[in-house]
Parts: C-alpha cells; structure tokens; sequence
C-alpha cells in the first residue's frame, strides 16, 4: 500500500522571504477601508482603490486635483450613485462593481453608493482643489475667495463661459448682491476681472450699503512778510576838458538789479568848469504783508474724480506769422480735483491734486513793449487715507530770503568811514508760510434750502452812496428781525 507524500512547511531563509513578499502583495493590492461606521482617508495621488467586504458602511475622505480621476473598485454590486455636487465631482460605473470618479471643479462634494437593498455601500467625501476654465467651476471659485476675502459682503456670482470664432473660451461674469462699502464692491470687481480676462467682461450690479457721497474741503493759507531797506548816495560825474568827455558812475555789483525804490531819494547837481557832478541820497525802508486764503469745496461720489475751478486765463504771445501775434492762454486762480473712495474700514482714501495760483510781477517778462506777468502757484498733489470729519496736512512750507546789495563809486567807496559817501546799500528780506488741509466729510443731501451768502447783500441807494460814501451795506446788517445765521454745514448734512 503506498501512501501519498506528505507535504512538510518549508523551512529556512527562503520561506520566510517568500511569506513576506505574499504579506506585501495582499497588501498592495487591497486597500482595506476603515470597519463599519469609521473613516478614513486616501491621498490625493491614489488612482486605483480596491474596497473590500470590511469597508462596508465606511465613509471616506478623498483629495484630487480638478480635471484629476480615480478607479473605485466596490466589493458589491452598485445600484445607484448620488452625487451631492455634479459641479465638483462626477461618478461614472464602467460596470457593477467598477466607478470612476472624476474632478471637474473646486470644491466639496459627497457619493453615495447604494446596493440593491438601497443599504450605502461607501460614502467618499471629495475635496478638490484647482481652478477649471468653465463657468461653473468660475463661479464656484469666486463665490470661495469672496467668502474668505471680502467676508462682511454678500455678494452672488452668476458665469456664463462663451466661446469665440477661433475657439477662445470667454467667461462673462455677473456680480449681484451687497456689498458693505464702494471699497468692498471695488475689490471684487478687481478679482472678477481677473477670472474674465478683463473688466470689460464683467457686470457688476451691487448694491454698496452706507454713504457714498463725500465732501472734501481744502485750505490753502499763506502769509508773506516782506522787508526792503535802501540807504546810500549814488554819484556820477564827467568832466568836458575840450577833448574827449570823461566820465564816472557808482559801481552796481556783478548781477545786481536795478534799484529797490523809484522817486526815493534827492537829486543834485553842480556844474564847476568842466566839471559836472550829480548825486542822488537815497533812502527808503518798505515793509509789506499779504494772506492769501482758499478754501475750496467740492463733493463727490465714491469712485468718482470730481474737479472745481474758480479763476481766469491770460494771454501769452507763442508767435508771430504775417505780422499777426497768436496767443496762447495761461489759467490761473484756484483748482481742485480729487477722487474718493469709502474704504470696508470706515476711512476715506483721496487722491487730491489742488493748486492756488495768481498773477504776479516776479518773474515778469517784456516781450516787443508788451509786459507778461508771472504766475505764483502753490500746488499738491498726493494720496492718503484719513477717517471723517478729520484735517490732514498734506503740504507745508517755511521759506525766507535775504538778499543785500551794494553800489560803490571805484576806488572811493572802498575807503573805511569815508566810503559811506560814495555807496549805497540795498537790503531785502521776505518771509512766507504755507500750509494745505484736507478735511473730508461723510455727506447727503438735505431738503431746506441753506442760506446764501448773497441773500443779505443790499446795494446802497443814492443817498448812502453821496452823503456817506457807502457801496453796500454791512454784511449781515439789516432791519431788526431779517438777520439769520447758518445751521449746520452749508447744503450738507455731515455724518
């Protein structure tokens, strides 16, 4: 009778080696999810999953990348798929058991896979990250970086992706809902367009919540002192021998200019001979001030430049042609333009440019016995941030000059003591403060009509204007009961 051979266990290194390459195998392959009722998590660069019995139940956490797809293996047959966000992610069955699940947006999405019985066989939660050039996945998108950027805001996106004779892909972007400020509304239009390939292709219908008009005031103030000093005698002389004339004037210093002072001073004169010598004693002191103070007004709605001019033009010659002079014309007086914009935070954001200017006999130039004056400006233009009702000083300046001049006859007024008879002194010093504010105001409209500052001016009769040598009549002055006073800011309600 024979026997069958009995098989023994292998022994050795060998077996143990090939026991744990079968170990690493089975492990490779399956992919055991957590028991019943527990979850897991797979990486984002799994493709292929294989669930097995134990898995049943579970609910598992996924991660792709959009336009990513993953193999889903199922230990049972699939009835139905139930997928809470088609716009995120999307569940193919190539058969019963076999389901591709794929990313199309960014997003957070559930799938549910039921049996036959309608018992859920697994439940992945699916977290996809990326950015996919179609309406959906645009809207979704925005909708996220809204929430997360501008979190005080409700706004809505609504995407329609077209497509263009040579197949470019345009989104066309609409934003509706509220936004909390001009500030807020602006951002968003700002990352819309980025989505839409421009501004062009975005429409924004928010409704901005609070105060959107602003009224800026702007102070220009300045004081100039001034002091000139002449003191000296100018002598000039000549001498007629017969021969050739000789003659003699005090000395101006290199680059110096004219005198301070016309009609200043006392001439005189002596003929002796041949001799003839004039000599003029000047001596003058002249002290000046002047303010200069401009107040514009203006106002504005967020987002808006608004501009104010109140001032004139004056002709500048630029040729001449056929004997005919063409004239440019050169503006001055007061400007002002300014762009606000109402920040999420409450502040008010300005762009400002403001000048105040004037005619001026500095830097006068006469061109074919036609004199053109010089303008004086005094002007800033910058940005800044500043809360309302609240004065910022945007530009400033301190200046003094001093300038000192000397006319000497050669030679003579160079002597100590003595000299004085032969020189003349001239002293000029000027001084000038500059200072503009900004003061930006909250404002609405207001129904009663304000006060005017005309409607208490009273030209005066015949009679005041003979006898007491009056124009108008004082400001504010009138029969008893007439006089009023401003309530409030002029046209404005103030927040």
């Amino acid at each position: 009778m024979t026997s069958a051979p009995i098989a023994r266990p292998a022994r050795g290194l060998l077996a143990g080696t090939l026991r744990l390459m079968l170990a690493a195998t089975a492990i490779g392959v399956t992919l055991g999810l957590a028991p019943l009722g527990m979850a897991g998590t797979l990486a984002a660069e799994t493709t292929h999953i294989r669930l097995t019995a134990q898995s049943f139940g579970s609910t598992q956490a996924v991660s792709l990348d959009v336009n990513k797809s993953m193999l889903i293996d199922l230990p049972v047959d699939v009835q139905e798929v139930v997928v809470s966000q088609p716009d995120v992610a999307t569940a193919i069955l190539r058969n019963k058991r076999r389901a591709i699940v794929q990313a199309v947006g960014a997003g957070d999405t559930n799938i549910f896979f039921m049996d036959a019985a309608g018992r859920t066989i697994v439940v992945l939660d699916v977290s996809t990250k990326g950015y996919n050039n179609n309406s959906a996945s645009v809207a979704a998108v925005l909708r996220d970086t809204f929430s997360k950027v501008i979190p005080n805001s409700n706004i809505d996106v609504e995407a329609v992706a077209m497509t263009t004779a040579d197949g470019t892909i345009i989104n066309r972007i609409v934003l509706s809902g509220s936004a909390n400020s001009a500030d807020d509304a602006h951002k968003a239009l700002s990352i819309a367009a980025q989505f839409a390939g421009g501004q062009d292709n975005v429409t924004s219908v928010l409704n901005v919540g609070g105060s959107q008009q602003v009224m800026l005031k702007v102070t220009v103030a300045e004081v100039n002192r001034s002091l000139a000093k002449e003191f000296g005698i100018n002598l000039s002389g000549s001498y007629d021998g017969g021969g050739p004339t000789t003659s003699f004037v005090s000395k101006q210093p290199v680059g110096g200019v004219s005198n301070l002072f016309t009609n200043n001073g006392v001439d005189l004169g002596v003929t002796a001979g041949p001799f003839t010598i004039d000599a003029q004693i000047r001596a003058m002191e002249q002290r000046g001030a002047a303010r200069t103070l401009a107040e514009p007004v203006l106002t504005a709605l967020s987002g808006e430049t608004a501009s104010f001019t109140a001032g004139g033009q004056f002709p500048v010659p630029t040729g001449v042609s056929d004997n005919t002079v063409s004239f440019a014309y050169q503006d001055f007086g007061v400007t002002l333009n300014f762009t606000p914009t109402i920040k999420s935070n409450g502040q008010i954001g300005l762009v400002v440019d403001t000048s105040s200017s004037e005619l001026s006999p500095e830097g006068s130039i006469t061109v074919g016995g036609v004199t053109l004056p010089g303008i004086k400006k005094r002007q800033a233009k910058t940005t800044v941030e500043i809360g309302t009702g609240m004065t910022l000083a945007i530009g400033g300046l301190i200046q003094e000059q001093t300038r000192a001049q000397v006319h000497r006859l050669p030679g003579l007024g160079d002597i100590p003591i003595l000299g004085a008879l032969f020189r003349s002194r001239d002293f000029i010093r000027s001084q000038t403060e500059l200072v503009i504010l900004v003061t930006p105001y909250l404002a609405q409209g207001t129904k009663e009509t304000p006060e005017l500052p005309t409607d208490r001016m009273v030209f005066a009769n015949d009679a005041e204007a003979i006898f007491l040598g009056r124009i108008e009549t004082m400001y504010g002055v009138g029969p008893a009961g007439t006089r009023g006073s401003y309530d409030g800011s002029v046209g404005f309600l103030l927040d």
